[in-house]
């Protein structure tokens, strides 16, 4: 007796000027030992990751960009193996970031805050990003800050401390 197993994996990423963009693989496959489940599972679910991941690279049109062609946009990846690399002497000029003025602004208050050197920030978008900070694109910043959140704010999920947010009964 065959079994069918359906695997989905889906993507969205929240993009500047409250648009996203979002891609999402379905497969159907049959499993023909019972006890072979979970390692097909497994296989789908790598498989179906790493093409979703491949394909959001490529955000196409991004609001407010009109004078950015494509070409530019600089891949959001896990890790940086697989993305084009960005040759780091084709840099913009030491004043002036490819990302927005607040996305700018909170890098280095978070960089300030926690007192962590331009050089290290640097180096984590040439890891991430394959082009360094001042280079990154709006999505990739908007990336990059996540992890800094991800990595210096210690606060429980769904707490926020912006202006207005909820929380939970504090007054």
């Amino acid at each position: 007796m065959a079994i069918t197993l359906e695997a989905n994996y889906s993507k969205k990423l929240g993009l500047p000027q409250y648009s996203s963009h979002q891609y999402s693989i379905t497969v159907r496959t049959e499993v023909s030992d019972l006890s072979k489940i979970e390692a097909a599972s497994a296989h789908l679910y790598n498989q179906l990751q790493e093409a979703v991941d491949k394909e959001i690279q490529h955000p196409g049109y991004l609001p407010g960009d009109e004078e950015q062609p494509s070409s530019q946009v600089v891949p959001f990846n896990r890790g940086g193996a697989g993305a084009p690399s960005t040759p780091r002497n084709h840099a913009a000029p030491a004043s002036s970031w490819n990302c927005s003025d607040k996305q700018r602004g909170l890098i280095e208050k978070l960089m300030q805050e926690n007192d962590i050197a331009f050089e290290s920030v640097d180096e984590l978008a040439h890891h991430r990003f394959n082009c360094g900070l001042k280079q990154l694109n709006k999505m990739s910043a908007s990336g990059l800050i996540d992890e800094l959140f991800d990595t210096y704010r210690k606060q429980p999920k769904g707490r926020s401390n912006a202006p207005g947010a909820y929380q939970g009964g504090r007054r």
